[in-house]
């Protein structure tokens, strides 16, 4: 059976980009076990989620110091929630896990999720983004992991237009990079490895003519499905 991962589109608004390939992988193995599940925690055991994420490092010790990583920089990208109460509205900051704990003598990590964040993973049926595990954990580069899952949201109507900002901040771009080492360091790598699951993918720059024709955004584009 495929195993694929299924979230609310808000999801996408969270910065992943201080994960490296294998804490991709390993977060989004752990989505793949709780999609339209109806609680918060879940237990795996180590060789469950290694067998999912294609974990090849047979060292317990690199495994944990792993999934600690993967854990500590989701503190560090705290969900911001928007609500509207009596007609007021808000916002409102909170981490995904309440608590993760790593069990050595039972080889498995429990999780609870907060709460708050469950209901990006329950009952998803529209504003959805749903892709296969196997495909994300074939890609290499953790750039182009990320651009898979964004322009897994936006598959049906075949592009994504985005600014350079958000851009930098969703994808992790170090703030010294100047655009051409955005397209030659990070865009054109990636989308040559995307080739394999969006067909004719590709991008183009956006210019504000206001302000000499800067660079102030890109639209990746693709052939719909």
């Amino acid at each position: 059976m495929t195993d694929y991962v299924k979230y609310k589109n808000e999801l996408n608004t969270v910065s992943l980009g201080a994960f490296n390939a294998n804490e991709f992988n390993l977060f989004f193995s752990i989505l793949s076990k709780t999609k339209e599940e109806q609680y918060e925690k879940i237990y795996l055991k180590w060789d469950e989620l290694k067998r999912l994420a294609h974990y090849t490092s047979t060292s317990n010790t690199r495994f944990l110091k792993d999934l600690n990583s993967m854990y500590q920089k989701l503190i560090e990208s705290n969900y911001i929630h928007m609500y509207t109460e009596d007609d007021q509205v808000g916002l409102e900051r909170f981490t995904i896990f309440e608590d993760f704990t790593f069990l050595e003598e039972e080889k498995a990590i429990s999780a609870f999720f907060n709460p708050k964040f469950t209901c990006l993973l329950n009952q998803v049926n529209t504003n959805a983004t749903c892709f296969s595990l196997d495909e994300f954990i074939s890609l290499k580069k953790k750039y182009a992991k990320n651009l898979y899952r964004l322009l897994k949201q936006v598959e049906k109507k075949g592009y994504w237009e985005v600014s350079l900002e958000t851009l930098t901040f969703l994808l992790g771009i170090p703030n010294n990079y100047q655009v051409g080492q955005i397209d030659q360091k990070i865009l054109k790598p990636a989308l040559e490895e995307l080739k394999m699951y969006f067909k004719q993918v590709r991008v183009e720059k956006r210019y504000s003519q206001l302000q000499g024709n800067k660079v102030k955004g890109y639209i990746f584009l693709f052939d719909r499905t």
